[in-house]
């Protein structure tokens, strides 16, 4: 029997503090959501292992060494800022710690698989707070990063245009998509990369781009993996967690 894939899955949870004023009182209402839904019902169809580490707890809780890390067939982080894996409470407290974002690169070299999603805290983001550009997850990524913030606006919706039509990770997808995305990360290809899909209407804008690094396969998919750049609509297409479940396999040289 072949070993099941696991992976480590870290970002997608916001928390929302809403200030409400009447007249000359206001009050304050909060909220939590995890926006990884779609991508966990995709792990769990797919068979894959996963364990979860929400936005909040990823500065204390994501792994400290190689060794944890090894674990794991691959890495995937959606929406979490590079200084939320640099900045931990010891480092607040002015102990050193191990730089993480260096050992996902060791892990990487060493054949460790890793997909970066979309988002505005993902590769430069949203006024430049994802932050990756120059870090060692630029290094590892199919994928140069923009100095500024790197966010496309689409509020008239797109489809990506599908380049690679016979690359294992888009096996049994149609080539004609349902649904639409309404915001990207703009990202520079590097030279080897293998760019699977593009953004026709926006100047071909790489879509979905993988490479190799070291030893290990890297992804960057311009696109959440959750709202609002990926719309419901192509969330509850009945491909997508088929294409989800591939993107992963592939990075774990799966398929």
């Amino acid at each position: 029997m072949s070993k099941k894939l696991k992976i480590l899955f870290a970002g997608e949870a916001i928390y929302m503090l809403t200030t409400i004023y009447k007249g000359f009182n206001s009050f304050e209402m909060g909220k939590y959501f995890e926006h990884g839904k779609f991508f966990e019902k995709a792990l769990k169809e797919n068979d894959i292992e996963y364990d979860y580490i929400p936005t909040q707890k990823v500065a204390e809780e994501f792994p400290w060494t190689l060794k944890e890390l090894k674990q794991y067939d691959a890495i995937v982080v959606s929406d979490v800022g590079s200084d939320t894996f640099l900045i931990s409470e010891k480092t607040m407290a002015g102990e050193k710690t191990p730089n993480r974002l260096k050992l996902i690169e060791k892990y990487v070299a060493e054949g460790g698989g890793f997909l970066m999603w979309g988002g505005y805290l993902s590769f430069t983001g949203l006024y430049g707070k994802g932050f990756y550009k120059g870090t060692p997850i630029e290094k590892i990524l199919p994928v140069n990063l923009m100095q500024t913030d790197d966010r496309v606006e689409v509020p008239e919706g797109f489809l990506p245009k599908i380049n690679e039509k016979n690359h294992s990770i888009l096996k049994g997808i149609p080539e004609n998509w349902e649904g639409w995305f309404l915001s990207y990360n703009r990202l520079i290809p590097k030279e080897d990369a293998t760019i699977i899909a593009s953004i026709e209407k926006y100047n071909n804008d790489p879509f979905l781009v993988v490479g190799e690094y070291g030893k290990g396969r890297t992804m960057a998919s311009a696109v959440d993996c959750a709202h609002h750049g990926a719309a419901p609509t192509f969330l509850n297409w009945e491909y997508t967690s088929k294409l989800y479940g591939n993107m992963v396999k592939w990075i774990a040289k799966v398929i």
